[in-house]
């Protein structure tokens, strides 16, 4: 594999930055603001999804922040960099788990945040769509369903399709459509030689290009800017259904649903259903305690709230229309599994696949407001295996020792309980659409044999940083060897990554599907960005391995000191309820302006409703 530049990684140590020689110097006119580190609101704008959980590793302080205005400001940037030999990363919604939508040293950020929201009906049947990166999953999503149209996307509603499609458009309609890359026709993108091209999908001069920027690492390969999608129409799905219910937190409730998702993975289940669960513990209130959450995101204000709870999503898609007939077996399972709950979108009548995507979109950006460290595992282990193995046992057992999930006593939440966020889901089974779209090999995702993804996210405060460390590490033992009992495996995704080193972890990003699959995408970062315009931090393609093994999130870190202000302020007392009991007395709270809101309450169907509602208990 050859070397893609003399990086300024590799130069100078990517976890230090000297940029006073250069910082007040010959920066563009740009028509965009342009934030200089150091400037009083530079944290605030710096700010994004991983931020507080890589503060001491010092990955996300660029040099400087450019909020693009127009294309004119882009290329601006990428020719600067060009001229100065610094690199450029990429933000437009800022979710990249361990912080690579960002950069360091001397490197600059292009926020795209607001640059590219053109919308375009390509055609009279509104089957084809022209879009701009810069939209969130809520706007695109509210846009399709004014012409009762959909494509498959993810569930958190603040995502912005450019990442997003990067990185596969992983989502809860992956069984019955593939991932929303899978149907992306054409692609515009500004290359290091600050040009825009075209590149459109079964086209030979472009297959290299297309291939790996979808797949091979976001932003690695240049600036996207618009996508051309084929979408789908709700008339041919006439009689598509879905479930969303709310069930309080129960581990025998948990393995009991997952039981049902193992069966989903025979090879011969219908493409037409899609399953996933999720499960959250309680926010902990600490009244007057300012985290750098709280402090820096400014987005989530509302006060949504919920106890600890088991939430599903499932649907029939109705792939082949008119001609079948609703079989309502699979989901009353899911129904009888899940036991006395909070039904909000019933299988009994029909509902709009249009209606669906927005039914299932997570309406708050951030699901706790404290540091993390997330795993995302995948498994091609068959239903049998699982079985063998006994995984929903260990996962469920897994996911309640992560909480206290009965605990009335303030300090025990406190000090033991990590605030959980948990999302699994299946994709598997050869008809599959996620597993037959990936046969194609028009794209470079890989692990499409991937029959169930598992999500395990702990958020914790400091006085937690050690229990959080063991659980995960107790956690990774379910992957990666011949007993593991998820998978034998160790499978990542780019979006779901958990170190900055991709080079010297490649093999669990890319699968060999075509062979030399990585090699192959060296290639093509070296033809389009010889000299390194777009490789602003170690999760890039082409990059040799660091000089040593690291950890990303034990880099520099030390054990951390209880913070006196932490110990001294005590979470919101609360009555000695079990989660069953919290989980009733939030479904019958009252709902008052400025008071809290359970987060049900917030997942309508709508991205603007959500704005509505967020105005109300505002003012």
């Amino acid at each position: 594999m050859e070397k893609t530049k003399k990086s300024l990684i590799e130069e100078e140590p990517f976890d230090k930055f000297s940029a006073e020689s250069w910082l007040k110097s010959d920066l563009p006119d740009f028509e965009g603001t342009v934030i200089e580190r150091g400037d009083d609101n530079y944290e605030k704008e710096c700010y994004q999804y991983a931020s507080s959980s890589y503060l001491e590793e010092g990955i996300i302080q660029p040099a400087y922040i450019i909020k693009a205005k127009n294309e004119s400001d882009v290329i601006k940037a990428i020719n600067y960099a060009s001229d100065k030999k610094i690199a450029v990363a990429i933000r437009t919604g800022g979710h990249q788990y361990s912080g690579a939508s960002s950069t360091n040293g001397n490197n600059i950020q292009l926020d795209l945040s607001q640059t590219y929201k053109d919308f375009t009906w390509d055609n009279e049947d509104c089957t084809s769509v022209t879009i701009g990166i810069s939209f969130s999953l809520g706007e695109f999503n509210a846009k399709l369903r004014e012409k009762n149209r959909f494509v498959p996307h993810g569930q958190c509603q603040s995502v912005n399709v450019g990442g997003h499609v990067q990185t596969g458009g992983y989502g809860q309609l992956a069984r019955s459509f593939g991932l929303l890359a899978d149907h992306v026709e054409k692609f515009r993108i500004i290359t290091a030689d600050g040009q825009a091209r075209w590149v459109v999908r079964n086209f030979s001069q472009d297959k290299d290009l297309f291939f790996a920027v979808l797949g091979g690492s976001p932003g690695n390969f240049g600036v996207l800017t618009h996508i051309t999608l084929k979408v789908f129409r709700d008339q041919d799905y006439p009689n598509s259904r879905g479930l969303r219910a709310v069930y309080p937190y129960n581990r025998q409730c948990v393995k009991a649903l997952l039981d049902i998702m193992v069966e989903m993975t025979d090879e011969n289940f219908p493409a037409d259903y899609d399953y996933t669960i999720t499960v959250l513990s309680e926010p902990k209130l600490h009244p007057g305690l300012e985290t750098y959450d709280t402090k820096y995101d400014t987005k989530d204000a509302p006060r949504v709230y919920w106890p600890p709870v088991i939430i599903v999503f499932a649907q029939w898609a109705n792939l082949e229309g008119d001609r079948q007939v609703y079989d309502p077996n699979f989901i009353g399972k899911i129904k009888q599994a899940g036991g006395d709950g909070q039904i909000q979108v019933d299988d009994d009548i029909y509902t709009p696949m249009s209606t669906l995507t927005g039914d299932w979109t997570f309406p708050i950006e951030r699901e706790f407001k404290l540091p993390y460290v997330k795993r995302v595992y995948m498994s091609n282990s068959s239903a049998q295996r699982l079985k063998d193995y006994e995984w929903t046992d260990w996962v469920s057992g897994r996911i309640d020792n992560g909480n206290i999930w009965d605990s009335p006593d303030p300090m025990v939440q406190l000090t033991f309980d990590l605030s959980l966020s948990v999302q699994i889901q299946c994709y598997g089974g050869l008809n599959s659409r996620y597993f037959q779209n990936g046969k194609k090999n028009l794209t470079s995702f890989s692990w499409r044999d991937t029959n169930i993804v598992c999500v395990l996210d702990a958020f914790y405060n400091d006085a937690e940083y050690d229990r959080v460390r063991e659980w995960q590490q107790e956690n990774d033992k379910g992957v990666g060897n011949s007993d593991a009992p998820f998978c034998e495996y160790d499978r990542r995704v780019l979006w779901g990554s958990h170190d900055l080193d991709l080079s010297a972890n490649q093999q669990y990003y890319y699968d060999q599907n075509p062979e030399e699959k990585y090699e192959k995408l060296c290639k093509v970062k070296q033809t389009y960005d010889p000299s390194g315009v777009f490789t602003p931090n170690r999760f890039c393609i082409g990059l040799p391995p660091a000089d040593s093994e690291v950890d990303s999130e034990m880099q520099s870190k030390t054990k951390k000191a209880i913070e006196k202000e932490v110990l001294a302020t005590k979470p919101k007392e609360r009555p000695q309820l079990s989660a069953k009991e919290r989980f009733w007395e939030v479904v019958n709270m009252k709902r008052e302006p400025g008071g809290l809101i359970p987060l049900w309450d917030t997942w309508g169907t709508s991205f603007y409703n959500f704005q509505r509602l967020h105005d109300y208990f505002t003012h």
